[in-house]
């Protein structure tokens, strides 16, 4: 004879969604804290109490504050992506869609600056759990989309591969907006602007066509 069905059995999903939805509200608070008291005030402690979680369940899904950040700047860029598809679609060229997206990404670091630090420093700081740059970082898989299909139109050379050339331009990035986090008088789209002319044309002086 087969066992009865267990009744208080969880449907397959059900566990994931509830974990989900703690994660959310969780973040949800912490970033009220921080707009209302600013991000260096705020503690671990105040952000349990804000969500009315036990400290043990803040930890298991937020390890520190820069992973609550980590994790809003990442639903932010779910949330934007139809926009930056939208954009790109509509550059006239390869070069016309890195500068847009380029432009839209300081627009967004500009107005989050006091958050961006701690972000950088936390991929940088579990770069070693996930090695791969284009893992959770929509720049850098647009990146190598752009220059695939610059190569395949004979715009981009092909004396490098695809995804060795997203990498440079992806690290590049990286560089500016370190220097960006050093230079807070410095706007981060000149920065990009200065990057992005660096990675298309070179630093080599070209001779002038006589």
């Amino acid at each position: 004879m087969s066992s009865p069905p267990n009744a208080n059995a969880a449907p397959a999903g059900r566990r994931e969604r509830k974990l989900a939805q703690t994660a959310r509200h969780v973040a949800e608070r912490a970033w009220e804290l921080f707009e209302q008291f600013g991000y260096e005030q705020v503690t671990m402690e105040a952000i349990a109490n804000a969500a009315d979680v036990a400290r043990g369940t803040l930890y298991k899904h937020f390890p520190t504050k820069e992973a609550l950040v980590a994790y809003r700047f990442q639903q932010d860029q779910i949330q934007g992506r139809p926009a930056v598809q939208e954009a790109v679609s509509k550059a006239p060229d390869i070069v016309e869609a890195f500068r847009c997206v380029l432009r839209m990404e300081a627009g967004y670091a500009e107005r989050n600056r006091s958050y961006v630090g701690p972000y950088v420093f936390h991929r940088l700081g579990n770069a070693h759990e996930n090695p791969d740059p284009f893992e959770n970082d929509d720049f850098a898989v647009l990146a190598l989309q752009l220059i695939r299909r610059g190569q395949e139109n004979g715009v981009i050379s092909t004396d490098l591969d695809a995804r060795s050339l997203a990498e440079g331009i992806i690290y590049l990035r990286l560089g500016a907006m370190l220097r960006w986090l050093r230079e807070p008088e410095t706007a981060l789209a000149d920065l990009y602007a200065g990057m992005l002319h660096a990675f298309l044309h070179g630093a080599l002086q070209r001779p002038q066509p006589e």
